[in-house]
């Protein structure tokens, strides 16, 4: 499974290499396929997609997005101020803080409410690196790390309460 993350330090990224921020001051048109290098010109990706002010790059190990002015014109196509292995690093750095962060707040006696917030679905009874058990109306539901999200006011699942109730129909 490829990881993601989200780079929105685009201006900062150019910061650091003054001639590719004034390339960068005006527009670059960017667009699905287009080859990304590196700034000593090594591959870096190819741009997956273009969407709500963000680029995602398929590194061929993960994926990121970035801001588009990020991004300078390059003889070869686009030009961003990370090599390949910076940016993979980041991106796998930045998954494995959030499944820390995850992880430390998965812990037993924890509410845990929809996606949406609007309901709670139980209280978390015990976890290890994997599975979470949480006591659903008496119950103890068994669901991977994976469907579980921090929120700043606690922990959700990545369902609203009418997927999660149809889950546990699918499943008894």
């Amino acid at each position: 499974m490829k990881n993601f993350l989200t780079l929105v330090t685009g201006a900062a990224l150019l910061a650091a290499t003054p001639a590719l921020a004034q390339d960068a001051a005006t527009a670059v048109k960017v667009e699905a396929g287009m080859k990304v290098f590196g700034p000593n010109g090594g591959p870096v990706g190819t741009v997956e997609s273009v969407a709500g002010g963000a680029v995602v790059i398929d590194t061929g190990n993960n994926k990121a997005a970035l801001s588009p002015d990020a991004f300078a014109k390059a003889e070869n196509g686009l030009s961003i101020t990370m090599t390949k292995v910076d940016l993979d690093a980041a991106v796998e750095k930045a998954a494995a803080d959030a499944r820390a962060k995850l992880l430390a707040a998965l812990t037993p006696g924890t509410e845990v409410k929809t996606v949406t917030g609007a309901a709670v679905i139980g209280t978390i009874k015990e976890n290890d690196t994997e599975f979470v058990t949480v006591e659903h109306e008496g119950v103890p539901v068994q669901l991977p790390v994976e469907a579980f999200m921090a929120q700043p006011d606690g922990v959700s699942i990545t369902m609203t309460e009418d997927q999660f109730k149809a889950a546990l129909a699918g499943t008894q």
